[in-house]
């Protein structure tokens, strides 16, 4: 898969822009705030139809315009045009050579994407909600039924919230209705954790793998996933924990509450793990969804890497880049506020990036 043109109207600070590619190694250079990432989010919005960093579709579009686009030329096994076009008041259309998809998850998978940021620190640092929307995502780009399925949980679960919040507000709970909601809520959690379950399995040892490589075997890092539906099926934990439901007004317990445990060393990386650490575990994790989405796709991911050598030392980013410059990997995006930095690291192994400068 190949992404060999790219134009943008009223998009962020860019209100029109064409790029044309022709090699696998792409460099966008320039100082901070001339959009060089905005330019990898419109390669993200092409593969998943939303962006990377803006739930809200109208701070896409530049300043006061009424819209903004994104189309771009791909190559599959040929030649092919993505495009996304969102109006205020209209909403978004989202079209495959120039086909409109009736829902916008049917394009999910179809160009794999990985995307490596400094915001993904979040997924050490925050809540659980990051970590799962971390298997999600991948989980949702090669497997339809698992999208499906999890759409299904989150619509259940949001009902569920909201009548768990009146019935303890007027103090009255309509059983049937509530039995209702909870046969939606337990139908596809059975599947998601199942897949869940079976995707860390096979996610662990390329992760571990790709650690491994960019440390030379100095740290031990561990991956684990946890689950409230370890112990007890859906079913089971919505009768457990009835009452409390109805007292906090909320599910409390679920597979919305899945988590992923990091650890370096035996010990947890949010805790013990210096910067530096810290930013090799997230390249790890990225890499090895690089290697299960092509794995279950046989689509090599588009590889996105906005600022990767901020706060990694020489070494390191060299090591990222050698990895990333083989055959192995498909097209990257880079961004760096250094072009002399890019050409630099690039030519020490061998390689050339063909490089835009933005001012």
């Amino acid at each position: 898969m190949r992404l060999r043109q790219l134009r943008l109207v009223s998009f962020k600070n860019h209100p029109k822009a064409r790029y044309e590619f022709q090699g696998d190694l792409l460099a966008f250079c320039g100082r901070n705030g001339v959009g060089k990432t905005n330019l990898l989010d419109a390669i993200h919005i092409l593969c998943m139809c939303k962006s990377y960093f803006v739930h809200q579709e109208s701070q896409i579009i530049h300043h006061e315009d009424d819209f903004y686009s994104v189309y771009g030329k791909v190559e599959l096994e040929t030649e092919h045009e993505v495009g996304c076009l969102y109006k205020r008041g209209q909403g978004k259309t989202f079209q495959f050579d120039k086909v409109p998809y009736e829902r916008l998850a049917d394009h999910i998978g179809k160009m794999p994407v990985v995307f490596i940021a400094p915001g993904d620190i979040n997924l050490i640092y925050e809540g659980s909600e990051e970590r799962r929307r971390f298997m999600d995502m991948i989980l949702s780009q090669t497997d339809s039924t698992y999208l499906r399925e999890l759409m299904s949980y989150q619509r259940a679960l949001e009902q569920r919230n909201r009548q768990l919040k009146i019935f303890n507000e007027k103090g009255f709970v309509d059983t049937p209705l509530l039995e209702s909601l909870n046969q939606q809520l337990i139908r596809p959690s059975a599947y998601l954790f199942r897949q869940r379950k079976t995707f860390i399995k096979s996610f662990l040892p390329a992760f571990k793998n790709h650690h491994s490589i960019l440390t030379q075997e100095e740290e031990e890092a561990g991956l684990k996933y946890t689950s409230d539906l370890e112990n007890a099926s859906m079913e089971e934990l919505l009768q457990q924990n009835a009452s409390a439901d109805l007292d906090l007004g909320r599910t409390s317990h679920g597979l919305h509450k899945d988590d992923l445990q990091f650890t370096l060393r035996n010990f947890p990386l949010k805790k013990y793990g210096s910067q530096g650490q810290i930013k090799t575990f997230l390249i790890a994790l990225k890499l090895a969804q690089f290697d299960f989405l092509e794995q279950k796709t046989g689509v090599k991911p588009f590889l996105l890497l906005d600022d990767i050598f901020e706060k990694l030392d020489e070494y390191r980013a060299e090591r990222l880049i050698q990895m990333v410059a083989q055959d192995h990997f498909g097209q990257i995006f880079i961004t760096d506020t250094h072009k002399q930095r890019v050409e630099t690291i690039f030519s020490q192994i061998g390689r050339k990036a063909e490089i835009f400068v933005l001012e």
